[in-house]
């Protein structure tokens, strides 16, 4: 028996759908939709993408991301925007509404890469750990692209997403005279971190 569906669930899975295949990122935390902050009428923002997902009632969430920078961009800043995420978990009441997605989602790697990029930060009281709030499509971007935005070592130029090995993994050591600007850097290029905590532990007589 068909189950009559109310025209605008109709039109939003029309949209959502298109959505998806233009602009959606699966990993394996689940499938996101990236929108620049002030995106403009050409564009879904989030809030539509989300008011649709509500109609379809598939469980999502709006959180800020950024991405690199453009090339043309003066100021060089990350650009701002909002991510709609949708859970691994919840990804089946999607794909009611877009089939196609379902052998999709069964063939993402079970080591593939999730929403959080991850990174330590010595302090004078001991290692910190810290998630950038960046887009979900991070791992895919080009060197140049991370390079832009400051997802390799300022020493040594190799690139923090490769996750293989420990020896390099990204620690945020900031320079004395820019305390408040993050800087990344490959834990070859800083003892793990363990000079900077020294460092940091001495300024405020904090045992190390």
């Amino acid at each position: 028996m068909t189950v009559a569906v109310a025209p605008e669930v109709r039109a939003a899975q029309r949209r959502i759908v298109s959505t998806t295949n233009a602009s959606g990122r699966l990993n394996a935390d689940g499938l996101a939709m990236w929108r620049e902050v002030n995106c403009g009428e050409w564009k879904a923002t989030a809030a539509d993408i989300s008011r649709d997902l509500d109609l379809l009632q598939v469980p999502h969430t709006i959180v800020t991301a950024f991405r690199f920078p453009l090339a043309t961009s003066y100021s060089k800043a990350m650009r701002e925007g909002e991510e709609v995420r949708i859970l691994r978990k919840d990804l089946a009441r999607l794909v009611r509404w877009m089939p196609s997605l379902e052998q999709t989602i069964a063939d993402i790697r079970d080591d593939a890469p999730g929403w959080d990029f991850t990174l330590f930060q010595p302090r004078a009281g001991g290692m910190a750990i810290a998630k950038l709030a960046l887009s979900a499509e991070w791992p895919a971007w080009s060197k140049k692209q991370a390079r832009a935005a400051r997802l390799v070592c300022a020493e040594c130029d190799y690139d923090l997403r490769e996750f293989t090995d420990e020896t390099r993994l990204p620690y945020d050591v900031r320079l004395p005279e820019k305390p408040n600007k993050r800087r990344l850097v490959c834990g070859q290029c800083c003892n793990d971190g363990l000079d900077e905590m020294a460092r940091l532990a001495a300024l405020t007589q904090t045992p190390s």
